[in-house]
């Protein structure tokens, strides 16, 4: 609107001096000259019409757009390198700083600053690492370690680090936990060969094995007894990191069929303490473990009557030998003191442990004792007390166990342990977690077999 009223602002005085020019020529020359103006005045009137609006155009533009001519900037800090990594096998801290080129010290300053942490001497095959690097003068600024799926070992070196005395004094070791989300997963199968080929041979997957014999290892024996077409069942925690699966967490609730037994057990938590019990509420820990080892065979049995196959003579074996290889660890089969930690001719390195209500438990042809073991120390089950070996008249490599009660020998394999039940306050609670648990697996069976196979494309 601003460039037509312009336009017809212009015509008033232009007509006026139009006129007057008119006026002063002759009228034979009027017309031709009056338009040649008309000519003349069109021509200028049509460049004012399109000029002026892309200069109104250009003028609007330019007030809006502010081109800053860019102020030298500062001179940028260094990129950090950044070295990520696995372990290899065999490969120490050391192997790993001279592969990069690090500097000693340093390596020297994060050891002894994370020894009461973590000793990085035994850092582990296929356990990752992150170490950053100032590449101006080579200094380590940061070393991050996988202790574990749920834990690494966090080194930092401090800022004033070149102005502090010692080594150790240049950085600051913590353990970091990681922050996992929880869901609730099952797993079922069938057993065909053995536990493990059953629930999966991954890392996640073996340790869910182990777990679920060790659970159910005061009632099978899962080198024994197994069959195949026995079933679990298991309701497990899955971890998850950024909406990836990272591992399973604690087994809550797990039912096995064994030979057509079937037998159920739950974790719950008593005063704050993870305990695991049967339906029924008694728990499943007794006061001894029939196998206090992975073992691969029985080799011998509990007998009145054993040929000895060094001395060449039948006496009795009032024990059980559990095959397996040198250097496998022992654990104490129930809480209770050591005494009679030493050297027998014939059994070898042996100890022997005090247990409540009369029961003593023994253990020969071991290959060494666990580090600081002495006669009157106070165990734990499931404590490490030493390692499978063939010491004294020994074949090859075995633990030879055996179980005394007030005195007398009995069958590990056979012997019958009391079970210490659930406290009275939370029988009411546990039975309703007891209901829970079992809808929840029977849910997940339901979704499984009521879900549609994926559709296959061709």
């Amino acid at each position: 609107m601003s460039v037509r009223h312009s336009n017809s602002a212009l015509r008033g005085p232009l007509s006026k001096l139009l006129a007057k020019i008119s006026c002063a020529f002759s009228k034979e020359k009027r017309p031709m000259i009056f338009f040649g103006f008309v000519f003349v005045l069109f021509l200028s009137m049509t460049y004012i019409s399109l000029y002026f609006p892309k200069a109104l155009y250009s003028s609007t533009s330019s007030s809006q757009i502010t081109v800053v001519k860019p102020a030298r900037q500062a001179e940028k800090a260094p990129q950090l390198k950044i070295i990520n990594g696995l372990v290899k096998k065999g490969e120490t801290l050391q192997d790993i700083s001279k592969r990069y080129n690090l500097k000693a010290d340093d390596v020297k300053g994060i050891s002894i600053a994370s020894r009461d942490l973590y000793n990085l001497k035994t850092i582990r095959p296929k356990m990752s690492y992150k170490i950053i690097v100032n590449p101006v003068n080579n200094d380590i600024l940061e070393l991050n370690y996988a202790i574990d799926d749920s834990s690494y070992l966090s080194v930092k070196r401090y800022a004033d680090a070149p102005s502090l005395a010692a080594a150790e004094d240049y950085f600051q070791a913590e353990m970091v936990s990681l922050a996992y989300q929880m869901k609730i997963g099952t797993l079922t199968g069938t057993v065909k060969y053995n536990l493990v080929d059953s629930i999966g041979k991954s890392r996640e997957h073996l340790n869910v094995a182990y777990e679920l014999a060790d659970l159910f290892a005061y009632d099978i024996d899962f080198n024994t007894d197994l069959r195949k077409g026995d079933t679990f069942e298991v309701v497990i925690e899955e971890l998850y990191r950024d909406n990836i699966f990272k591992g399973y967490g604690k087994i809550l609730y797990a039912r096995f069929t064994n030979d057509g037994h079937r037998y159920e057990i739950l974790r719950y938590d008593i005063n704050g303490k993870d305990e695991y019990f049967r339906p029924d509420g008694n728990s499943i820990k007794k006061m001894l473990m029939r196998a206090p080892l992975r073992y691969r065979h029985i080799s011998s049995f509990f007998s009145k009557s054993r040929f000895h196959p060094i001395l060449r003579i039948s006496r009795p074996h009032f024990g059980v030998d559990y095959s397996a290889p040198k250097g496998t660890p022992i654990s104490a089969a129930g809480d209770g003191v050591v005494f009679d930690a030493g050297r027998n001719a014939s059994y070898g390195n042996q100890l022997f442990i005090r247990h409540a209500g009369g029961y003593v438990t023994g253990y020969g042809h071991l290959s060494a004792f666990a580090k600081g073991l002495r006669n009157g120390d106070k165990v734990t089950q499931g404590e490490i007390i030493g390692y499978v070996g063939a010491t004294g008249l020994a074949t090859g490599p075995h633990l030879d166990y055996r179980v005394k009660l007030e005195g007398k020998p009995i069958d590990p394999l056979t012997m019958k342990l009391p079970a210490s039940p659930i406290p009275a306050k939370h029988k009411e609670a546990f039975k309703t977690y007891v209901a829970q648990m079992r809808s929840e697996l029977s849910k997940s069976q339901l979704a499984k077999a009521s879900a549609k196979p994926a559709k296959k494309f061709k």
